[in-house]
């Protein structure tokens, strides 16, 4: 074994490179440091130019953008008067290099900021707000149609216009909603349920307005029945009673809401409405919109995220500028700034790799926004950002990787343990996108979930209208036999990747996730950086633990989302703060046919200026390989400032035992078992636990609201070294599959600090002694594959492979009788965007 690498030890020359930890945050609550700056070679042509906002809502910027240092010349860009710290060129910039310096209108230039055009830049011109405002049409309504009534009544026949219309009916019956509706109907001895249970009323009051407002309209337009009309007038004529700094307002989703279902009224029956309608309606509407842009302007743009912004209400108050153009003296400056603002940072938490940071769950939320808004870009301006931007075609993979069909997702972010298989959403998202981008991918998705899951679409309200208007007029992509699905999947900029076995076949497959992410820990994301999930068949094996009861409850807090309820690592007892400066990320990635693997720096995750904490860790190096049929390895690497106690953690819903004899664990859930074993560089102590540090408490029970069951019988096992120490390492080989096909583990005699291990057709060799510097390697015994964490040669079938880097991951698999080699050294994230 030890004869496949070759002087591996030599990576101590080095360690300057490999152990290099970025210390500075990736992302602070607001930017704080301007981009692109030194150097970097942008994605796109152009690019948006971001910088350090200043407080005050009276706050203007000033800006140039010139080849020139000196920025002399008649081909300097200069923009004056910014309303926020962030600008696009709208006009592609010549390649070279590129100078930039910002101000505070009235004080003194920046310094002077560096990046350059490289012909690979990607084209990203959007075209200036002016044009979308000229294409925006004098008639109404604009935002279910584009000023022609007539263009849907002949879809009144669809499936998903009959599912409209049985939901219009529906709504006819109900009661007109006041803001009394507003109140929880159950009562909580602790203060702080009631808060919450009174708050999630309010929410409810705007979710039940939504339900009847968009179908009566969307009714109307599709059968032109009067009593659609009438029963809508009238709700929104209630709505604009209602004080918007009251109940309604006191919740930014109700408050969106209510702002756009009073929009949906006004822009959908503009023509038959009174004059003392229209301008009751447009008052009532623009003091809400006016609040939201004043809130956000100078302030969101900056802001890494501001998650009910981006998933719904940027959406609505998109759409009520349209229905306010031309009427409301302000809204052409509202609809300028929502267009600017979404270009410039959508997709907000995704990158360009597809991924998504806050989850499964929240994605859902975002669906309509990432494909309504520009939808009416495209519209009104010609400029197709779907096609434009990479995200949208690398979505699918994301979807397919982390949430397969009939499968969980892949436990990252609150409310994913709702998350058993894809909702319908999913489908409807993947459904879309196959017609939009023309990704076989997506059109794989959308048919597994519909027929492996029996699913409905007409069902689902998630962009039914825009199915039924658009989508449904455009080809659905074919999926042809040459469909290839790699084993793992990637999305570097988000922070998540998942390995499998199968993943075209759910119900045979061995997944595991992993997350460590550039965004940290912050509003729906958990701190649970170099995390892993496991999973087999779609169902959760070894698994995060907890539950979302709320926000701000004890057991969120104190166990969901802290590292403690992770399959992670906690020193000294303490997990990772809840910052989006507490980061990690994927430093390298390889997979073959048999066998991939990943690797996460998270050596920052265990500190925050933000939070002021520091718990000392300097080096937290996760391996993950997962080697075909179903085993696991996980090799970590961890140090700190001064001694400390290390505790490798691993979580299973049910029926989870422990040998310490041995050393091994093992979970089961429904006919599948999981068996693990665990060796260290240190003696270690374990425990185990079928219950909580802090139990989830039953208090949600309003209207429209299920009552929420939570198990407190789910177990934790935790390692613990016995000794107090700056480092430590572990190693964890771990099978996965049906029960009754697990494969005898061996385990030979091996030098000191180095651990040997043969299950099936796989050798696995481990460094754990810190007097050796790190290494992992795995060789099939047939000879198929070859693998090592580090190293400078990787010998395989009588042949060495040096590569070009140093230090690197190698890996040779024999592919169609030939060798294929590949490698990959530490990569650190690319800048933000």
């Amino acid at each position: 074994m030890r004869k496949i690498i070759v002087n591996i030890f030599l990576l101590t020359l080095l360690c300057g490179y490999t152990c290099f930890a970025q210390k500075k945050a990736i992302y602070n609550m607001f930017l704080e440091e301007p981009v692109p700056a030194n150097g970097t070679a942008v994605l796109f042509n152009a690019p948006v130019l971001r910088w350090p906002y200043q407080k005050g809502k009276q706050v203007k910027y000033d800006l140039q953008l010139s080849q020139r240092k000196t920025f002399e010349g008649n081909t300097t860009i200069h923009a004056e008067g910014l309303i926020g710290a962030i600008y696009h060129p709208h006009t592609a910039l010549a390649t070279g290099n590129w100078y930039w310096h910002y101000k505070v209108s009235g004080k003194e230039w920046s310094d002077v900021h560096q990046f350059s055009i490289t012909p690979d830049a990607l084209p990203m011109v959007f075209p200036l707000p002016e044009k979308l405002l000229s294409g925006i049409p004098e008639s109404h309504p604009r935002i279910l149609v584009n000023g022609n009534k007539d263009i849907v009544t002949k879809l009144s026949q669809q499936a998903d216009a009959k599912a409209i219309l049985a939901e219009a009916a529906t709504a006819l019956s109900e009661k007109i909603i006041t803001e009394a509706d507003a109140q929880a109907e159950v009562k909580e001895e602790n203060n702080n349920q009631d808060k919450k249970l009174n708050s999630d009323a309010i929410v409810a009051l705007g979710y039940s307005l939504h339900a009847m407002v968009l179908p009566l309209c969307q009714a109307y337009l599709l059968t032109g029945n009067p009593a659609y009309k009438e029963k809508a007038i009238t709700i929104a004529l209630e709505v604009s009673q209602w004080d918007p700094k009251g109940i309604s307002g006191s919740r930014d989703f109700t408050d969106g809401m209510c702002m756009y279902d009073m929009a949906l009224v006004y822009d959908t029956f503009f023509d038959v409405l009174s004059q003392t309608q229209r301008e009751m309606l447009q008052k009532a509407i623009s003091i809400r919109a006016s609040q939201f842009y004043k809130s956000w302007v100078n302030n969101i743009e900056s802001k890494v995220l501001s998650g009910h912004v981006w998933q719904l209400i940027l959406n609505e108050f998109f759409k009520t500028c349209i229905a306010l153009y031309k009427h409301e003296p302000e809204s052409a400056k509202w609809l300028s700034y929502a267009y600017e603002l979404f270009l410039d940072r959508s997709p907000v938490l995704g990158g360009i790799d597809g991924g998504w940071a806050e989850g499964a769950y929240y994605f859902q939320m975002n669906m309509e926004t990432l494909v309504e808004i520009p939808a009416f870009i495209k519209q009104y301006t010609g400029f197709d950002f779907i096609q434009a931007h990479p995200w949208y075609r690398n979505q699918a993979d994301w979807m397919i990787y982390h949430f397969p069909p009939a499968s969980s997702a892949d436990g990252y972010g609150d409310n994913t343990e709702e998350l058993f298989e894809p909702p319908a959403s999913y489908a409807s998202f993947a459904n879309v996108m196959a017609r939009l981008t023309q990704n076989q991918k997506y059109a794989w998705y959308a048919n597994q979930l519909i027929k492996q899951q029996k699913i409905d679409l007409t069902k689902e309200p998630v962009l039914r209208w825009y199915r039924l208007k658009e989508a449904d007029q455009l080809k659905m992509p074919g999926v042809t036999d040459t469909l290839h699905f790699a084993m793992g999947n990637l999305s570097k900029e988000a922070g998540v990747a998942a390995l499998h076995t199968d993943p075209a076949h759910t119900q045979k497959d061995v997944m595991i996730a992993m997350r460590t992410s550039p965004f940290g820990a912050y509003g729906h994301i958990l701190a649970d950086q170099n995390t892993f999930n496991i999973l087999f068949g779609g169902k959760r094996l070894f698994y995060r633990t907890g539950y979302k009861v709320a926000m701000d409850d004890p057991h969120r807090i104190g166990w969901s989302k802290h590292t403690k309820s992770m399959n992670g690592v906690l020193i000294n007892g303490q997990g990772q703060p809840y910052s989006a400066e507490a980061y990690g990320y994927f430093s390298r990635f390889l997979q073959g046919g048999q066998l991939a693997y990943m690797k996460g720096d998270a050596a920052n995750a265990y500190q925050s200026d933000e939070t002021k904490e520091d718990y000392g860790v300097t080096k937290f190096n996760r391996h993950i390989v997962l080697l075909k049929p179903g085993i696991i390895v996980i090799y970590d690497e961890l140090e700190s400032k001064t001694d400390a106690s290390w505790s490798w953690l691993i979580h299973s819903l049910k029926n989870m035992k422990l040998d310490t004899l041995h050393n091994s664990f093992i979970a089961s859930i429904e006919g599948v078992k999981g068996i693990g074993k665990l060796w260290s560089s240190q003696s270690f102590t374990w425990n185990i636990s079928n219950k909580f540090e802090v139990p989830a408490v039953i208090y949600r029970n309003y209207k429209g609201m299920r009552t929420k069951k939570y198990d407190d019988t789910q177990w934790h096992v935790k390692a613990t070294n016995k000794e107090k120490n700056t480092h430590i390492r572990f190693l964890s080989v771990i099978q996965v599959g049906k029960d009754g096909t697990a494969l005898p583990v061996k385990e030979s005699q091996s030098e000191t600090g180095i651990t040997k291990i043969s299950i099936g057709d796989w050798q696995i060799e481990a460094t754990l002694s810190y007097d050796l510097s790190p290494q992992l390697q795995i060789q099939s015994v047939s000879g198929k594959t070859a693998f090592a964490a580090y190293g400078n040669e990787l010998g395989f079938r009588g042949k060495l492979y040096t590569g070009k880097i140093n230090g690197s991951s190698k890996l040779a698999e024999i592919v169609k009788g030939k060798v294929l080699f590949t490698e990959m050294g530490d990569e650190l994230l690319a800048p933000i965007r």
